[in-house]
């Protein structure tokens, strides 16, 4: 078989039934067999020494059935090492194919997106996330694409280059499900420019991108672009889920909006009310449709019309300037907020010198967050604008009114306490 190794003499000859018939990749850590038994030929992945939490993620990953994930067959032991026994999927990685023939255009990427985000959903409902999820993790093979190697991620490696790594995975932080979201979209783009969004210029360069630096959609199909910008959020709870991905794709591949929980013209459900009315005459229900923040709504009966009004919401939409104090002292700050839906904002936190303070230098990042009930909360997210070496702050403040004309509160981080914005 193609991309087959021979065996050496440090390799076993059999790993629990399966006899081994070649070496299919060696990486640092680990060694994938394939393996032959008399139902067929198995890929083979021997790791090293295995920990509980290793198998009890491979034992959960058995479960998925997803068809576009490498099955998870059987474990065992050999000696003090874990194998993991899965199907076998002949084909080239997709890191391999882009590299023989480039970039992918939209409807090869749509494909490949909705796949491998089935198998990522998949995996999700299983309780275990993947953790290593790169164009080499997906095989193309005669059934389309498949993930493969789910359920044996171990600590990354601190001398690999973090091209696909999540931000959270290179600060050296746990990482969870969002992981996958972030590194799946680094992978999606990959696919359509053929080189990695971060770089793979070394370990300190790509690392810092990856924490601070937005990645260039420009080059994504249209419809992409809005479902990749939120899974490469640099914190981890503003990417959406898997299944609020997949759900995107279906509706981005139909020529439909991209739908998820914080893009603008997000539609929050029919559950936000749907509003039945029983006619005086006739035996017919009429369904109306409330939709947050919409105008009142008129409704005719053959004896009356009766109006409901719309709920009234706080909001902080729009553009605020002001100032804040840190540990650098006064610094003027323009702040511009969009309510992307019902209690989810984004904003641009914009700062530059005050006349008080003229050595600060200008600069702004995005941030994201939420106004529940009067409570505002804003996260810086990821740079538009670095000076230097400065730091992303999160703002934090009680509103005093619904539609106030100003805002004072704290900052979080960067050796900073309060802000004071009016609306401009």
């Amino acid at each position: 078989m193609d991309g087959v190794q021979a065996l050496t003499e440090a390799d076993p000859a059999h790993l629990g039934e399966y006899a081994l018939v070649g070496v299919l990749g060696r990486g640092s850590q680990s060694v994938v067999y394939l393996g032959h038994s008399a139902s067929g030929h198995v890929a083979i992945k021997l790791l090293p020494a295995g920990d509980a939490d290793t198998q009890r993620a491979v034992a959960a990953a058995q479960q998925v059935t997803e068809p576009t994930s490498a099955r998870v067959l059987t474990t065992g032991m050999y000696g003090d090492r874990l194998y993991v026994v899965s199907e076998y999927v002949q084909g080239v990685s997709l890191a391999e194919w882009i590299r023989r023939e480039g970039p992918r255009d939209a409807g090869q990427l749509h494909w490949l997106a909705t796949s491998t985000m089935a198998a990522l959903a998949a995996i999700h409902r299983a309780g275990i996330a993947h953790l290593d999820f790169k164009p080499a993790s997906v095989l193309l093979g005669p059934e389309g694409p498949k993930v493969i190697d789910v359920g044996i991620a171990r600590w990354p490696d601190p001398a690999v280059v973090p091209a696909y790594l999540s931000p959270e995975q290179v600060a050296g932080h746990p990482a969870g499900q969002a992981s996958d979201l972030f590194s799946w979209a680094v992978t999606m783009i990959y696919a359509a420019t053929g080189v990695p969004a971060f770089g793979e210029d070394g370990v300190p360069a790509v690392s810092h991108r990856v924490l601070y630096n937005p990645a260039d959609l420009s080059r994504l199909p249209p419809p992409l672009q809005p479902i990749l910008d939120r899974c490469l959020a640099k914190r981890p709870e503003y990417r959406p889920t898997a299944q609020e991905v997949l759900a995107s794709l279906h509706g981005a591949g139909q020529g439909g909006p991209a739908s998820s929980k914080s893009s603008t013209g997000l539609v929050i459900g029919l559950s936000a009310g749907i509003v039945i009315l029983l006619a005086a005459i006739g035996a017919a229900a009429v369904f109306l449709v409330k939709w947050p923040q919409q105008d009142p709504v008129a409704v005719a009966t053959p004896s009356a019309v009766v109006t409901t009004p719309a709920p009234e919401r706080a909001s902080v939409a729009g553009r605020w300037t002001g100032s804040y104090v840190c540990n650098q002292g006064k610094t003027a700050l323009e702040l511009t907020i969009k309510q992307t839906s019902p209690g989810e904002i984004e904003a641009v936190f914009a700062f530059e010198a005050d006349p008080s303070n003229p050595g600060v230098p200008s600069g702004s990042f995005a941030m994201r967050g939420r106004l529940t009930e009067r409570a505002l909360e804003l996260n810086g997210e990821r740079w538009i604008d670095r000076p230097g070496k400065y730091v992303m702050v999160d703002l934090r403040a009680t509103l005093t009114e619904d539609r106030p004309s100003a805002i004072k509160g704290t900052i979080v981080g960067g050796g900073c306490s309060t802000f004071t914005v009016e609306r401009s």
